[in-house]
């Protein structure tokens, strides 16, 4: 049993310095601040000067601490020391208050205050009199210990305003703040008087932003690793760098140089209450490098605000409002930025690689017609819509070009062409939006076609087939996995009459993947509507896979035309505006990698991010100021931690096991030597692990390696070894073979043991396990699991069908 002793601060470091000053011994350990260790090194420098300031005859002391011969010398240098460590000390915690972005500013200047007072009047007062009075000094003594004192009183003295921590943070570099810039003049009536007032959008330096990213430490050594181990497997494509787009931009650069993609993105959210009378849209535009590692893509963090102004102000052009963001670019990539690396100063350039945004927003800055029902609504051809009804491939000879381009613009007619005016992004040197190979496999997928697929097929189903009632009992009732980060929400009973399943994105991805084992007993297996299903399921396979070979390319336009084929032969309905896109799908794969990584659904949640300021405050005189300067607050706070841009292994909490406790301890003789296990030790284990931003739970799937026939070799993931790289124990999963009618893997599990690291895993994203709900399809064994192989956005596996000959090309 542990017994614990609560002492006040001031009385713990009364009685360490008393028994300190009686021994003539300084013991640092001995000192324990609980609330903050800025004060305990402070502490530490006291009682150092003090016993070197002791009376030259007591031995002890001498014999002790080494003293100089000056008083004078001993202060001066200690001083120093103090300020720098507690400046330091007091610049990072202010930067973790301005990193909160739900934290409004003027409560930081408070909170600044609050400690100081707490320091100043509290414990530093209390702690200086309780020396002074316990203790016997001498006017030397007193006056070092004066000097130490005033070194601690005030650690915020340089930051006490906020004019001073924008300037004292702008000086050191971290801190980049947004620049205003005129967008143009509005009037508006004040006081019965019409005036003219000038409109501003803000703006990020890009140049300043990416040199203070680049310079984190291994940053860009780890960015230039990925990019070789990108070249030891040209067959496999998993990013944008290794495609024919890529290839083309860089022509005019030399193999020394280093060139990385930055991809750029606009939309506009909503900041107010969208039906409340301060209804305002922001335009954001984002950039992002497109070859970040794969564990860093998906971090907000890694995506940096570029320009932020309110979406009215695009009636004053787009070359005013995009022009900020159109120089860097261009700049960028005729100059590049200088980069300290510990090799040297390295010169980078970035080239603008892809415009992404929802089909508004990339139509609308691309200068093409920004409806669905415009006659030429494609951004990729000049297809008239009444033939996109019925198009099942796309035709080469209606592709947009840049001659074309200029021909339409020439033209000024956008009912006969579909371009209403100029990308602004063609100023670009190396860009041109007919060459701007990019889909949002998120709306087009997600919110449009499985939407409109899963209604045909339950009009079809309910209540034919099943009524709405089992359906939404099954859902409650379903056992998801622990990969599972979305649920699916219960439909409403009158979805046939609204047309429309209240389901986001995410949700109908998870709906769709999910619904042949919640439904699929009661469904006939040559039933057309559920054969239609399975379609979909195979295409978003390949969609929301993260790798691809050239194959996949053909496998993926021959998918495309028989599901638009099927769909219209079954449904009875034309093919609407984002079947059109799928058309388009193969192409990008050519040109620009996996769709899934351009996807718009990570610069979404970092709309998130930007608008968390908006709602903790309740200005909205400059709201578009106070977002820009919050976002910068919070990339300062990133920057001045210095933290690495690669996510660092995390472990739950740890716990004591033996491994002879396990069913099976045989694999003990393979676990890595360096851990010096035996079946009789015993080791820390941990209920989760994150490695590489993947987290890992027992209960888990993995995919750990393949047979002699291509074939997935399953295991179940039984615990977490502690270690400087995890080790995993895992039991053997027995596969039995894939059930084509539900789309999954009927496993079934057993008790032998091995043991593996996650960098050896043939694919290093975790599966669910998901038990049948009536096991009608799983007859072999009492317990029937389902595991799900193609999870859509988190495995790599690309077309479930084709699972056994693509797993050979992933190793």
């Amino acid at each position: 049993m542990t017994t614990y002793c609560i002492i006040s601060q001031s009385m713990l470091l009364k009685h360490t310095f008393v028994q300190n000053c009686k021994c003539g011994s300084v013991s640092k350990s001995a000192v324990v601040a609980p609330a903050t260790n800025v004060f305990t090194g402070a502490v530490e420098d006291v009682n150092s000067d003090l016993n070197c300031n002791a009376n030259s005859s007591d031995s002890t002391y001498d014999s002790q601490v080494p003293c100089p011969s000056e008083v004078s010398s001993v202060a001066g240098h200690h001083h120093n020391l103090n300020s720098t460590s507690l400046r330091d000390a007091a610049d990072l915690f202010v930067s973790k208050l301005y990193g909160k972005p739900k934290l409004p500013r003027q409560y930081v200047q408070q909170l600044i205050n609050d400690v100081t007072s707490l320091i100043c009047d509290g414990l530093l007062s209390s702690l200086k009199s309780n020396i002074v009075s316990n203790l016997e000094l001498n006017s030397d003594q007193l006056s070092v210990l004066d000097k130490q004192f005033k070194d601690v009183e005030n650690p915020f003295s340089h930051l006490c305003s906020e004019y001073h921590r924008f300037k004292y943070y702008s000086a050191s570099g971290d801190f980049i703040p947004p620049i205003s810039y005129e967008i143009g003049e509005l009037d508006v009536v004040k006081n019965s008087c019409l005036k003219t007032q000038k409109v501003y959008g803000q703006f990020v330096p890009l140049q300043s932003i990416l040199k203070q990213f680049l310079e984190v430490p291994d940053a860009l050594n780890d960015i230039l690793v990925y990019l070789r181990s990108l070249e030891t497997n040209p067959e496999l494509k998993q990013n944008f760098v290794q495609c024919n787009l890529w290839k083309r931009k860089c022509e005019k650069f030399s193999d020394d140089d280093i060139v990385l993609p930055l991809h750029a993105y606009y939309d506009e959210c909503q900041c107010n209450n969208p039906l409340g009378a301060h209804a305002c849209k922001l335009g954001c535009a984002y950039v992002q490098i497109g070859c970040l590692p794969p564990e860093c893509q998906t971090s907000a963090e890694n995506i940096f605000l570029a320009l932020l102004f309110n979406s009215d102000y695009r009636c004053f052009s787009d070359k005013k409002v995009f022009g900020p963001l159109i120089e860097q670019l261009k700049f960028l990539e005729e100059h590049g930025i200088e980069v300290k690396t510990p090799d040297g100063i390295k010169r980078v350039y970035f080239i603008c690689s892809l415009l992404l945004g929802d089909n508004l927003g990339v139509n609308s800055v691309g200068g093409f017609a920004e409806s669905f029902s415009a006659n030429y609504f494609c951004r990729f051809c000049k297809t008239h819509k009444d033939d996109t009804a019925s198009q099942t491939i796309e035709n080469p000879h209606l592709l947009r070009s840049k001659e074309s381009y200029n021909a339409d613009l020439a033209t000024d007619d956008v009912t006969l062409t579909g371009v209403k005016s100029d990308c602004v992004f063609n100023q670009i040197p190396s860009f041109h939006i007919t060459s701007n190979f990019s889909v949002d496999s998120f709306h087009d997928l997600g919110e449009g076609v499985a939407h409109y697929v899963m209604m045909d097929v339950l009009k079809r189903c309910v209540p034919q087939l099943f009524t709405v009632e089992l359906l939404n009992h099954r859902i409650e009732m379903f056992e998801y996995g622990t990969c599972d980060s979305n649920r699916i929400p219960v439909l409403s009973l009158e979805f046939a009459k609204k047309k429309k399943l209240k389901m986001s994105g995410s949700e109908t991805y998870m709906f769709v993947k999910m619904f042949g084992l919640l439904i699929g007993d009661k469904v006939p297996h040559d039933d057309p509507h559920w054969c239609l299903y399975l379609k979909l399921r195979k295409l978003m396979d390949i969609c929301m896979s993260k790798a691809f070979n050239s194959s996949e390319v053909i496998a993926l336009r021959v998918s495309v035309q028989e599901f638009n084929d099927l769909y219209m032969s079954v449904t009875g309905h034309g093919l609407r505006p984002k079947f059109h896109n799928l058309v388009h799908y193969p192409r990008i794969l050519e040109e620009s990698g996996p769709v899934a990584l351009i996807s718009t659904a990570k610069f979404e949640s970092k709309h998130r991010k930007i608008l968390a300021p908006a709602r903790a405050t309740e200005s909205r005189r400059n709201i578009c100021l106070t977002i820009a300067v919050q976002h910068q607050l919070n990339m300062f706070h990133a920057f001045k931690s210095k933290t690495s841009i690669l996510p660092e292994i995390e472990y739950g909490p740890l716990f004591e096991i033996n491994l002879s406790d396990f069913s099976n301890p045989e694999f003990a003789r393979h676990l890595p030597r360096d851990l010096n296990l035996t079946f009789t030790s015993s080791c820390l284990a941990s209920n989760w692990v994150e490695f590489k931003g993947t987290k890992y739970q027992p209960g888990m799937v993995l995919v750990v390696n393949v047979d002699e026939s291509g074939g997935p070799v399953f295991g179940k993931l039984e615990s977490i070894l502690h270690s400087p790289i995890p080790v995993f124990v895992y039991s053997s999963v027995l596969c039995l073979g894939l059930d084509d009618h539900v789309d999954a893997y009927e496993v079934d599990f057993s008790d032998t043991l091995s043991s593996t690291s996650p960098l050896t895993l043939h694919d290093p994203l975790p599966l669910s396990v998901h038990r049948s709900i009536l096991g009608k399809k799983f007859k072999t064994f009492p317990v029937k699991i389902s595991v799900i192989v193609c999870k859509h956005d988190y495995s790599n596996v690309i077309n479930i069908d084709m699972f056994y000959y693509l797993m050979n090309y992933y190793k």
